[in-house]
């Protein structure tokens, strides 16, 4: 409460800072982590809108205040953005229908620095967000990879929400779902592979976080198609691709509870928002025992269990979802 109260009274004051920002980033990843909803949702979009104000979302927006005279201050802003931008995206992911606080990155945004080289204080190109491939001379942090996954994120929850509204084109939201799954699938993979290549417990555990936002992102999109009675489409004609992309979500909920959350679960980390990706795990290996009573759902049930076992030790956030797992 006194983080809170002094973070109020920064802003009654009239107090606009990237000390500021980042106070009201901490707050609301402890709300989060503690599982004190809406709370965090109104922190991280207070935190939003102050770097807003900043400009931090558009280097061309109208700058209100001074622009950053160093690489290393306009680096450490972008830094914050980016955490904004990750916590608002995940803390939205169970909202019905409510606004991001944090806009869609501008067509020019970067990426962060990679985090070896940041922690150095190097100066380092930075890689963007939109391209069709990325440089031979930079390399990707896992803090890089976290806002890759978080931007695909919310372009699932965002395709959902769309899903879900008869005025669009039925043809048009299933194409985007399909190229939705395929960027998903892209990104793990690059992700995954960028683990293996390191071939250290430490690079495995820092991208740790970005794996489970991916999974979270992919889970989410294939729990909008995976059920053939999914609110919206009973009561129109059904489209071919549709049903394909049932298949395709099967088999994707099927891949991710029997062997990409297990993977997640082996590897020691704490990042609390494995959470809840382990959760949806649980969940999509529940519902194959119960339909088909695989042994392999079985042990992999056990494996993720343990690991959100491992993070409720820590974090109250992932205590909730163990009971509600234990529910199940």
């Amino acid at each position: 409460m006194l983080a809170k109260t002094l973070c109020a009274a920064a802003e009654s004051a009239g107090l606009v800072s990237l000390r500021l920002a980042q106070s009201l980033v901490l707050l609301a990843l402890y709300e989060a982590c503690q599982a004190i909803y809406p709370a965090c949702y109104l922190t991280i979009s207070r935190a939003a809108r102050l770097g807003i104000l900043m400009s931090w979302h558009d280097r061309d927006a109208q700058q209100l205040f001074k622009f950053a005279d160093s690489w290393s201050k306009r680096e450490e802003q972008r830094r914050t953005w980016w955490t904004i931008f990750v916590l608002d995206r995940f803390i939205s992911m169970d909202t019905s229908g409510l606004p991001f606080a944090a806009p869609e990155p501008c067509p020019d945004e970067l990426l962060p620095v990679n985090d070896e080289d940041w922690v150095l204080g190097k100066t380092v190109p930075s890689e963007p967000l939109y391209t069709a491939c990325f440089s031979s001379i930079t390399t990707l942090g896992s803090f890089a990879r976290t806002c890759q996954a978080a931007h695909m994120l919310g372009k699932v929850i965002t395709h959902k929400h769309l899903k879900t509204k008869s005025s669009h084109d039925i043809l048009h939201v299933v194409q985007e779902a399909q190229s939705l799954n395929r960027a998903l699938n892209s990104l793990q993979i690059s992700i995954e592979e960028q683990s293996l290549s390191n071939a250290s417990s430490s690079s495995a555990s820092s991208l740790a976080c970005a794996s489970a936002i991916c999974i979270s992102a992919q889970a989410l999109l294939y729990g909008a198609y995976g059920c053939p009675d999914a609110p919206g489409i009973t009561s129109r004609e059904r489209l071919t691709h549709e049903t394909e992309l049932q298949s395709i979500s099967v088999q994707g909920l099927r891949a991710l509870g029997s062997t990409l959350a297990p993977k997640l679960a082996q590897i020691q980390s704490d990042c609390p928002l494995q959470a809840r990706c382990f959760y949806t795990a649980c969940s999509a290996c529940s519902w194959f025992i119960r339909e088909d009573d695989e042994p392999q759902m079985k042990d992999a049930l056990v494996t993720i269990v343990d690991g959100l076992r491992r993070l409720a030790e820590r974090w109250p956030i992932a205590s909730k979802y163990f009971r509600l797992c234990s529910l199940e």
